[in-house]
């Protein structure tokens, strides 16, 4: 389990012409998509319509409803009347098509169409208010604690929002849990009917460099919205931009968060998954001493002005251990300093399991403690 206290860094710090689109945002959100170490953050936690990022998690569920068998890419459903009479963005449905679900998926995220939704979400699960269930419980899984959803689509209703922070979780574990299908995110056009149209996403528009995908949403309520990923060398950034009054500042504001983070931080690895950290002393165990070791990857984000010298570790642990010893329990902390900057807490876990010695080795043991601290005294 890893612990962040992270510094929040403020707006003021990069109020300057490089970034002064971002001065202009009211809500943004930037993190390390890996480590979950966030880099910039403004209203991040405020409940507000997410518009047609909704579809994000419409996305999700039906990736988790091919996964778990109840559908397939290839199955092909007809288009009623809900899904062809349904207002805003389109991918042109027309009542009486006979459309794969893969495509459905290729309309809801390359040209966000509102009839793909519906479309999705009535052929995906038992019944269209099932399907909005399933979006609600998922989000409760994935511990998105500040979303709630009315619709498959974003159009404004009352009850239905999200915060940026649940929509960077979301983007997060889209690409986690559905890597064979994170394509989708990142079509840059859809055609249907022989109608051609691009993904509004304006860093795939411009060919921003790493991106990998995203997916914009407007309503009058929400204002401009877009939530992206971008990866580059042994970094991915999830950044989200809402409620931007024109397309132009959302643009800007998307562009120079990213930016932001690949020009001012780099990224610091330190330990592996599973490196012995330390080695603890164990009292009368059959071993003496245990193996110390961090579950995660140790690697953060830190200014490129920053460097080693301006990092310390240090490691917290009581010693001797007693044994017995469990395996994967926690014996320890270590603890990540970045000078004027910020503390990280990981936690340290046993190896393995140290059994506690029979009565004989015990007392050769602890004959063997008091002999050495006989000879100790006579000495000093």
């Amino acid at each position: 389990m890893l612990f962040f206290v992270i510094f929040f860094t403020s707006k003021n710090s990069f109020a300057n012409e490089v970034y002064q689109n971002i001065n202009q945002g009211k809500y943004y959100f930037l993190m390390d998509m890996d480590n979950k170490e966030i880099l910039l953050s403004k209203n991040a936690d405020e409940r507000i319509p997410p518009s047609s990022m909704t579809k994000l998690m419409t996305a999700y569920v039906v990736f988790d409803q091919i996964k778990k068998g109840v559908v397939r890419l290839d199955n092909r459903c007809m288009i009623g009347k809900d899904a062809w009479r349904k207002t805003g963005s389109s991918m042109f449905l027309n009542y009486g098509d006979v459309i794969s679900i893969e495509d459905l998926l290729k309309g809801l995220l390359a040209v966000s169409a509102n009839d793909a939704a519906i479309a999705l979400a009535q052929t995906t699960a038992p019944s269209y208010d099932s399907f909005i269930k399933l979006m609600n419980s998922k989000a409760q899984e994935l511990n998105m604690k500040n979303s709630h959803f009315m619709n498959p689509h974003g159009l404004h209703e009352n009850g239905h929002y999200m915060t940026l922070r649940d929509l960077a979780t979301l983007a997060t574990r889209l690409y986690e849990d559905f890597p064979e299908y994170s394509k989708f995110l990142g079509i840059p056009e859809f055609t249907y009917h022989k109608i051609t149209q691009r993904n509004r996403n304006p860093l795939i528009k411009k060919n921003y460099d790493g991106t990998l995908g995203g997916k914009t949403g407007h309503t009058n309520q929400g204002g401009y919205g877009v939530v992206a990923v971008v990866k580059r060398e042994n970094r991915r950034l999830v950044a989200v931009v809402n409620k931007a009054p024109n397309p132009k500042l959302r643009e800007n504001i998307i562009t120079e968060l990213f930016d932001f983070g690949f020009e001012n931080y780099k990224k610091i690895n330190f330990f592996e998954k599973n490196e012995v950290v330390a080695k603890i002393n164990v009292w009368l165990g059959t071993k003496r001493r245990v193996e110390a070791i961090i579950k995660d990857q140790i690697d953060f984000n830190i200014p490129r002005n920053k460097s080693t010298e301006d990092i310390k570790i240090h490691t917290e642990f009581k010693s001797p251990l007693y044994a017995p010893v469990e395996k994967d329990s926690k014996i320890g902390t270590l603890f990540v300093e970045i000078k004027g900057l910020k503390t990280i807490k990981y936690d340290l876990y046993a190896k393995e399991n140290i059994d506690k010695v029979g009565y004989i080795r015990k007392i050769k043991r602890v004959l063997e403690y008091k002999a050495k601290k006989f000879f100790k005294s006579k000495t000093s």
